[in-house]
């Protein structure tokens, strides 16, 4: 794929989103690390902390996620992850939640093209402080694409991910509620760390308050070396 359509590519992607009216806008900063921990070839635990500023430099989530997954497949890894955040709405007012997940992930190179896909199921229990205590269950579906091309001659890896939400909550009409569009660039520090920044545009759909929220990011990433093998000797 030469470099004319890879650009065809991220810019029909991006219009997606952009061209969708939202009567509201919210701006926010999200940084985090991912610490991925092999414990063989097939088998690995990612520990994921994560923090979201909004911009009235307010702290909108704080997240701690742990995710494992398993290689069946050179192209096929089952995925669980637990995760605990915190998140923040109207003045006075916060959530502490929990969200287990269970899905799958593919993968694909064709040359200098990589292509991502994950299917992910979501089960949330959200607890609400305010002027009571409550407990809100949400399930929800999602599934991402990404692209990922490695220029040549460069360390630079661009990429344009897309994901779209489907609400399966008890009490709610089963919808599609929300679709992301990031465009971004990793670039690998060495052959154990890179950074990763990005742009979003995120919007809220079927709803009678629409909301677009843009965000920037900016995340580290380190993964510890696969064990070898333990030799077995043979008396």
């Amino acid at each position: 794929m030469n470099r004319n359509k890879l650009a065809l590519l991220f810019a029909s992607t991006f219009l997606l989103i952009v061209t969708h009216a939202s009567s509201q806008v919210a701006r926010t900063l999200w940084s985090g690390a991912e610490l991925q921990i092999p414990y063989s070839k097939a088998f690995s635990v990612t520990f994921s902390p994560e923090l979201r500023l909004t911009d009235k430099k307010r702290i909108d989530d704080f997240i701690l996620e742990a995710e494992a997954q398993l290689r069946i497949h050179k192209i096929l890894r089952p995925t669980i992850s637990y995760r605990y955040y915190r998140f923040y709405d109207d003045p006075g007012e916060y959530f502490n939640g929990q969200r287990l997940g269970a899905g799958i992930n593919s993968s694909v190179e064709l040359g200098r093209l990589k292509m991502t896909n994950r299917l992910f199921y979501f089960h949330r229990l959200i607890t609400r402080y305010a002027y009571g205590y409550s407990i809100e269950t949400r399930r929800e579906f999602r599934e991402g694409i990404k692209i990922t091309y490695n220029i040549r001659r460069t360390k630079l890896k661009p990429f344009v991910q897309a994901e779209i939400y489907y609400d399966l909550s008890p009490n709610r009409n089963y919808e599609f509620s929300k679709i992301r569009v990031r465009t971004g660039l990793e670039y690998p520090l060495n052959k154990r760390s890179s950074i990763v920044l990005f742009f979003q545009i995120q919007d809220k759909l079927n709803t009678s308050n629409p909301l677009r929220t843009y965000t920037v990011g900016i995340f580290y990433n380190y993964k510890l070396p696969t064990p070898k093998p333990k030799s077995v000797d043979i008396e």
